[in-house]
């Protein structure tokens, strides 16, 4: 059976817990690579530039689901805490994200909410209604 991590998302007093079965975490590093060109039968080995322009970026593949993963969580309904993550994304200011037990400082890029046929709407707890991809960036506010 599959176990799920809780991936909890912070806004002043707000608070959404994900259940997340996928999250990955992607660094990158912007090098230069500058190849030189040369006449000999082998080439020069490449110089490599490391401008140390490094972005952490989470994506986190779970579901909102009536009732609630966390007792701090602020809402009940799946559609209130859809509701609340698309209003705490757009605020234009970063959010805390917890996962595994680590808090980081994050601007969400892309918000997927995907709500399958299937899923119904009462208040059922522990159902799953929306599947979601939320894809985030580490950082902190200019401001």
């Amino acid at each position: 059976m599959v176990t799920y991590d809780n991936v909890k998302f912070t806004k002043g007093t707000d608070i959404v817990v994900v259940g997340a079965y996928n999250v990955e975490e992607n660094i990158l590093n912007t090098l230069k690579v500058i190849a030189t060109p040369t006449t000999d039968s082998t080439p020069d080995v490449p110089k490599i530039l490391n401008l140390n322009r490094v972005e952490n970026r989470f994506t986190i593949s779970g579901y909102l689901i009536h009732g609630k993963l966390d007792s701090s969580e602020t809402k009940t309904s799946a559609v209130d805490k859809k509701i609340l993550l698309k209003s705490m994304f757009a605020k234009g200011s970063v959010v805390t994200l917890t996962y595994e037990t680590v808090d980081y400082s994050i601007a969400v890029e892309k918000f997927n909410i995907k709500n399958k046929a299937k899923d119904s709407l009462d208040s059922v707890d522990g159902e799953v209604v929306y599947d979601v991809i939320i894809t985030c960036v580490y950082g902190e506010d200019i401001i």
